[in-house]
């Protein structure tokens, strides 16, 4: 079996060009490709199990496999094997229909852990840190724009961005997962050093008081993060057709009552929300547009209309738009109004 002579030598970080010339040649060692087929049929095998810890909630074990194997086998093995099982996978065990752009999410995940872990003097911090690294840039941030693009060009479904769910999910599973891959490396690492796979025993995985302060400190930073962003994309996002339509009927109504009181709106005419921003904590800003309505006009209906609703109903006429903001907490409280008439420049 072809063996290639190769350094023992450990770094501190893979920004070095002995780093990357030892991980080139474990493509040589038909050794370390054997392992490699090895751990890439585990990965497919192992997909699609997990281990339960709650009603939909549960711990896809093959990251386990992934891990070790990148240790071992390091980054340019590592992209070559995720692109392979993930292939595989699609093929022996579909989800759906096969989209090439999800092969980067397997690609980083490996990457990730080689890139901490092949060649190193591997501690509990390196672990926490690669884990954190997938479960947030990989799992929530790379995988989001992948799968809008997958709803979009595949399903031709839209696809919301923010999936508190799998966003929770993640975060609250890094803890746990970093732990048991701790406990899974720790095990392990010794019988890799003996068949001479690692240059590492692992004894420096020991948990300690700074380790649980930096799981803690990433999961706050995951979560602020998190937080920070669903604050800008509520308060950005227009809300306007996920408003039940009783909602849009008082916001509709509000305004139409402000704008009688000052005399800006005619007799007959109507008010339907176009785009509806909400602020967390903060007032309700109001796009509106204005129609006219006529004898054949099902004003109760009506009430309820945003702007592409009225847009359809051919008993209405355009006849101007405006802006409103509403008070927190109060549908019926406008501070203040703006309109435009169809006959202003």
């Amino acid at each position: 079996m072809n063996r290639v002579n190769k350094s023992t030598a450990l770094y501190s970080s893979p920004l070095s060009k002995a780093y990357w010339k030892d991980a080139a040649a474990e493509l040589r060692d038909t050794r370390m490709l054997v392992f490699a087929a090895l751990m890439i049929a585990l990965r497919v095998a192992l997909k699609s199990l997990g281990i339960p810890i709650a009603a939909d909630l549960k711990i896809n074990i093959a990251f386990f496999v992934n891990a070790f194997g990148a240790m071992i086998f390091g980054p340019v093995v590592a992209i070559v094997a995720a692109a392979i099982s993930d292939t595989l996978g699609c093929l022996l065990f579909p989800s759906g229909a096969y989209f090439f752009p999800f092969i980067f999410i397997e690609i980083a995940g490996s990457l990730i852990f080689a890139l901490f872990l092949y060649r190193a003097k591997v501690t509990a911090t390196r672990v926490i840190l690669s884990r954190f690294c997938i479960d947030f840039f990989v799992n929530i941030v790379l995988n989001t724009p992948i799968m809008w693009l997958y709803y979009k060009m595949i399903l031709g479904k839209s696809y919301v961005i923010f999936q508190l769910p799998r966003i929770i999910k993640n975060l609250a599973l890094f803890p746990l997962e970093s732990v048991l891959l701790i406990l899974f490396l720790t095990i392990m690492m010794p019988v890799g050093r003996r068949f001479g796979l690692l240059y590492d025993k692992g004894e420096h995985l020991k948990m300690q008081k700074r380790q649980v302060a930096l799981l803690a400190s990433l999961f706050i930073i995951g979560v602020a993060c998190v937080g920070g962003y669903y604050i800008y994309n509520y308060n950005t996002t227009n809300h306007a057709s996920s408003l039940p339509s009783a909602e849009v009927a008082s916001i509709n109504a509000a305004i139409g009552r402000q704008a009688a009181n000052e005399g800006l709106l005619e007799d007959g005419q109507i008010i339907a929300a176009s785009k509806v921003y909400k602020k967390v904590g903060g007032d309700t800003t109001v796009e509106f547009s204005i129609y006219q309505s006529s004898e054949a006009t099902d004003l109760a209906a009506a009430s309820g209309y945003l702007d592409k609703n009225a847009k359809t109903d051919e008993t209405l006429t355009p006849a101007g738009s405006g802006t409103a903001v509403l008070v927190k907490g109060s549908a019926g409280n406008v501070t203040s109004l703006t309109i435009h008439t169809e006959t202003e420049e």
